[in-house]
């Protein structure tokens, strides 16, 4: 064939296979051995011995180049048609499609060293033997059809392979709706048994490459085919499983910053789910590694869920407040989790914060306040782990605090400075030391930078900077002092002059207080601030600027 042929297509079509003599006895032979014992065994024991004669092949496949590719491509499109063929002829005579069935499933294997030369996925793409694939995933023989979702998985599982490349071949699949195709796939796999189990966790590995590679289309994959209806019921039972926790995976990134599949979680019942799968760890602590990060996906799906009000409401109605107060209180593991959704539910919604106080939330959240966050499982005890734990379990709780000051008024809002006024005003006093320690954990972040930037240019300077403090909990500062403004701004005298007084003697001020909190105000998302907070950060920054001009900064001493 001549090397400078023209188009890839026509080139493949002229092809013809002629097999080498040693492997054409060899095919002979095992064709004279079927042909003697296919009356004797089943489909399942013919795939087996496929599988055997596959690997003691002549045929080398190690290296593959565009001719070789083509005549795998070529004798696959062959056996394909042979099999639908015969299968029309005898559709009840398997003995007379069985021998086409294992030559197709001899030829499927063949392509998957395909996954090894990821650059002539384009023009394996052009050869239109995808739209034959993918075919194949309604196969009546599921061996076939597995097989197909194993190539599919090998294909997309490329991490060294060009971007460009792997583009071609995912934009081949998503055209010919391979999302949807796989789904439907999947509703013929039972995960108790084995190789199904395993071509269900092939299919999810597909369509992560497919949304990581093409993140424009998670919308189209999560909602078309019923990819996250079956994400959301793989995490209600109980039992863990390796897929449970791909599930959980999958879902979190389809929900991350995603408005639409946020919206969508909601009408399909997405925030139920959720909390059945939630409340399976109110009191049971993960087993491993691999049962914690389960955990931790269902709690940030949840989270990213409550993003929408819609689902707020939801997760109102649905008592999810309630299940969050109680897995708190239970002190697990799952509690981590629980109180950032809850910090999520009551975000800009009135509505739920209120809920919250009803419920008697303030003896749950109180205690928080300059506490250790619930001890770890044995198997994530590193210092990392309960250093982050401790500053997640802050900033959560200081922002929960942020949002019932912005969103309650009259009775409930009396209520919440009444807690800090409680035991000779203990939990403010907790509040003033978490700012005081979270203000030298910032302080000693930016003079890091600056010792080891000195000759950085400002841009590289001030990123250094930025993201020094981000680490050391400079967000877990603001919460702590927007919280210390409001009461400072109170009408409640004690806790006012309680908040100046406490400030002056840790050698600190309202002044650097407030310039820390109004840097978080202003930093709000306009969408997520209703009628009723926007008056209330309007109120404080008022009353924080007037407090200001009566307490002046002394000036320093020479």
């Amino acid at each position: 064939m001549s090397g400078h042929a023209g188009d890839a297509l026509s080139e493949l079509e002229r092809f013809t296979y002629q097999p080498s003599a040693s492997t054409t006895a060899v095919q002979q032979q095992h064709k004279r051995q079927r042909t003697a014992e296919k009356a004797a065994v089943d489909a399942a024991e013919l795939l087996a011995e496929a599988e055997k004669d596959l690997e003691q092949s002549q045929v080398d496949v190690a290296q593959v180049d565009v001719n070789s590719m083509k005549r795998m491509v070529l004798s696959v499109e062959k056996r394909i048609n042979e099999n639908m063929q015969m299968r029309m002829k005898y559709p009840d005579r398997p003995e007379k499609f069985m021998d086409s069935e294992l030559e197709l499933y001899q030829e499927l294997k063949r392509l998957h060293v395909l996954a090894t030369a990821p650059e002539l996925f384009p023009t394996f793409v052009k050869t239109r033997c995808i739209p034959s694939l993918l075919g194949l995933l309604a196969h009546e023989n599921s061996d076939i059809s597995i097989d197909v979702v194993d190539l599919l998985h090998e294909l997309t599982d490329v991490g060294e392979a060009d971007t460009a490349d792997s583009l071609a071949l995912l934009d081949c699949l998503y055209e010919n709706d391979v999302h949807t195709l796989l789904m439907q796939h999947m509703t013929r796999l039972n995960e108790g048994e084995e190789d199904d189990a395993a071509a269900m966790h092939a299919t999810l590995s597909t369509i992560e490459s497919l949304i990581e590679l093409k993140p424009d289309v998670a919308v189209t994959v999560a909602q078309k085919g019923g990819l996250m209806k079956w994400l959301l019921n793989r995490l209600k039972p109980r039992a863990f499983h390796a897929n449970k926790l791909f599930a959980s995976e999958l879902l979190a990134v389809l929900l991350q910053q995603n408005s639409d599949n946020q919206l969508f979680l909601g009408t399909v019942d997405g925030i139920l789910s959720l909390l059945t799968a939630a409340s399976q760890y109110k009191r049971r602590e993960p087993q491993d590694m691999e049962e914690a990060e389960l955990v931790e996906n269902v709690f940030a799906s949840m989270a990213s869920a409550l993003a929408e009000p819609a689902n707020q409401h939801l997760f109102l109605k649905a008592e999810g407040i309630e299940l969050m107060v109680l897995t708190i209180k239970e002190r697990r593991y799952a509690s981590h989790g629980a109180l950032k959704v809850l910090n999520a539910a009551l975000q800009g919604n009135g509505a739920n914060c209120e809920r919250f106080v009803d419920i008697r939330g303030f003896k749950t959240l109180f205690p928080m306040i300059g506490s250790q966050p619930p001890p770890l499982p044995p198997f994530a005890k590193g210092s990392g782990e309960k250093r982050t734990a401790q500053t997640q379990h802050d900033e959560h709780f200081t922002s929960v605090l942020c949002t019932l000051f912005a969103a309650l008024s009259g009775e409930r809002r009396q209520r919440l400075l009444g807690k800090f006024a409680e035991d000779n005003m203990a939990k403010l006093d907790k509040l003033l030391e978490l700012h005081i320690a979270y203000s030298k954990r910032v302080t000693l972040a930016e003079e890091g930078v600056a010792e080891v930037h000195v000759d950085d240019d400002d841009d590289n300077y001030e990123e250094a900077v930025y993201l020094a403090r981000m680490e050391a909990g400079s967000h877990t500062l603001q919460l702590v002092d927007v919280v210390l403004s409001h009461i400072a701004t109170t009408k409640h005298k004690g806790l006012r002059q309680h908040v100046l007084q406490g400030l002056y003697h840790r050698s600190t001020s309202l002044h650097e207080v407030w310039s820390n909190a109004d840097e978080y105000i202003k930093s709000l998302a306009a969408s997520r601030v209703d009628a009723t907070q926007k008056r209330q950060l309007d109120e404080l920054s008022a009353a924080v600027e007037t407090l200001l001009k009566k307490y002046q900064i002394a000036p320093a001493e020479e």
